[in-house]
């Protein structure tokens, strides 16, 4: 009797135990997909932020904009936060900040207050968040239970790419901006509510010194980095395609190259750092290790894979097949549930598969996605390629997923493991700001160029068209409705207006394949950097 009420009792445990466990990572990811919807919903609120504030696009660009910005120059110092307050307590004060940000949303009186007041606190509420979710799941899970949870994160942010756009598009038309922004207030409220379930990981009892200087220059660094590399599609990326250029060279490709200056100067700082015996922002271990690095490019791919259908696609539909916003994003489920499905099918049912040969495929399906969206598109809209395509990506970038974070936190010792968190989610944002510039570049520059060589290839056109036309800076990417409001004020023969519209009709079609491409060949580069990896499997390590 004594030991079967042990037997008992240790089974009891043993499920209590368990249940905690699942409930950790129930909150976790529904702290993602509240981060997730708070983007998406800024990313269909174009019209009202128009309506309500007036806004300019250069405006409703910078709102979807900071965010990323904001987040992206502190995510690194949120991972070595979680190491200084503790992984919980970092969550709960991202929480709260992101509660207050949907309040200050809610209540903006006009677009800069939206801006600079409720987007900066968003994304600083993220850069404590996200990096402190990923530390949580280092810490608290391990083996196939560690890949189970970083697909399940990933599963959560494919539930919230497919459905929060619709959701939040949804009840911004029917219940207005203030009531919407309130709701997702309302989710991070419930988040933190929820957060006293969590379980937390223990940090060493000697509080590491906050790294000042290394948070500065890593925030400058970054913020230059990626606010250059998001507007070289704007600026141009050598030259300079506006008026506004620095001795003739775009501002962007300034930006950048200064942005990684003073990265440098960073790892130069850190390396010092640490030789003194501070907890270093980006510690050696982590920036260094082949393995880790590895990891850090399939994270970012997932996102470079992401961008490609909303960055492309999308607007392409809405601009060439007359979608909504709304039907154009329903074509994104099939994306979303490929990126579910296989985030959460490989480490449930395929563990022994190795790590290598997930990434290899993972990789080579992402471009073959791309080659088989971009035939998906035509010069009318789009045939059934496009949502094969789709698919094709999500499971492509869902097997990314389930790899990424467990390929650093395998190379990492446990405290490294957790403040990896930040540079991951930094390197991810990097990622997506690359993701889009190489296709903004790619379409800008095809799109230019082509409908330029068909112009002056046009002998119908007459000589002062051909050298309108050639005299442009850039093509804009516009729909036909659009393009021949432009062109009105250039050309005023009728007929001159409509060739020109069905030649754009060419060059925007080309400009969008083009951009896909360049993202299948991007990924196709990242083959030779799998050699770095163990050849076996990281999802059936014993617990």
């Amino acid at each position: 009797m004594i030991v079967t009420g042990r037997i008992m009792t240790n089974s009891n445990t043993d499920s209590k135990s368990n249940s905690n466990k699942w409930t950790t990572l129930l909150v976790l990811c529904a702290a993602q997909v509240g981060t997730s919807g708070d983007n998406s919903t800024v990313g269909v609120a174009a019209a009202t932020l128009t309506k309500l504030f007036g806004a300019s696009m250069d405006q409703i660009q910078m709102a979807n904009a900071t965010y990323s910005l904001i987040a992206g120059a502190m995510m690194i110092a949120g991972g070595l936060m979680g190491l200084i307050l503790g992984w919980r307590k970092s969550f709960r004060i991202g929480l709260v900040l992101l509660a207050i940000s949907e309040v200050v949303a809610a209540f903006s009186p006009d677009i800069n207050t939206f801006i600079y007041g409720a987007r900066v606190l968003t994304g600083a509420g993220a850069s404590l968040t996200i990096p402190a979710v990923l530390g949580l799941i280092a810490g608290n899970y391990q083996g196939k239970d560690q890949a189970i949870a970083f697909s399940a994160l990933a599963a959560a942010s494919g539930v919230a790419a497919a459905a929060m756009p619709v959701l939040f598009g949804t009840l911004l038309d029917v219940a207005g901006f203030k009531v919407t922004f309130l709701t997702l207030g309302v989710i991070f409220v419930l988040v933190l509510l929820a957060s006293s379930k969590v379980k937390d990981v223990e940090v060493s009892k000697n509080k590491p010194k906050l790294d000042f200087i290394g948070i500065l220059l890593a925030a400058v660094g970054l913020l230059l980095v990626i606010v250059g590399t998001l507007k070289m599609p704007i600026w141009g990326m050598i030259s300079a395609i506006t008026s506004f250029s620095v001795m003739g060279f775009s501002p962007a490709i300034v930006m950048v190259i200064v942005g990684l200056l003073v990265l440098v100067a960073l790892l130069g700082w850190e390396k010092r750092y640490e030789s003194k015996g501070g907890l270093a922002l980006i510690p050696a271990k982590i920036i260094y290790n082949k393995q880790v690095q590895t990891g850090l490019f399939i994270g970012a791919l997932f996102w470079v894979g992401s961008a490609a259908p909303v960055s492309i696609t999308v607007p392409y539909m809405q601009l060439v097949g007359g979608l909504s916003a709304a039907q154009a994003g329903l074509t994104l489920i099939g994306m979303s549930i490929g990126t579910i499905s296989v985030a959460m099918l490989l480490p449930a049912k395929l563990s022994h598969v190795k790590v290598r040969t997930v990434c290899g495929l993972s990789l080579i399906g992402a471009a073959t996605a791309a080659v088989t969206m971009a035939y998906g598109l035509e010069l009318g809209g789009t045939n059934s390629l496009l949502i094969l395509g789709q698919t094709l990506m999500g499971c492509s970038v869902g097997a990314m997923a389930s790899q990424c974070s467990i390929i650093v936190t395998d190379a990492l010792e446990p405290r490294e493991a957790q403040q990896s968190g930040g540079i991951q989610a930094t390197v991810r944002n990097i990622g997506y700001a690359i993701g889009i510039a190489i296709m903004g570049v790619t379409m800008l520059t095809v799109m230019t160029s082509g409908f330029k060589d068909q112009v002056d290839q046009n002998e119908s056109l007459t000589a002062e068209t051909r050298t309108m036309v050639s005299e442009m800076v850039t093509v804009p990417y516009l729909s036909d409705n659009d393009f021949s409001v432009l062109m009105q004020d250039k050309v005023a023969d009728a007929n001159e207006i409509e060739q020109l519209v069905v030649i754009n009709q060419t060059a925007r079609l080309e400009s969008a394949r083009s951009g896909l491409f360049a993202v299948g060949i991007f990924m196709l580069l990242f083959l030779f950097s799998l050699r770095n990896l163990p050849n076996r499997s990281l999802m059936a390590k014993s617990e």
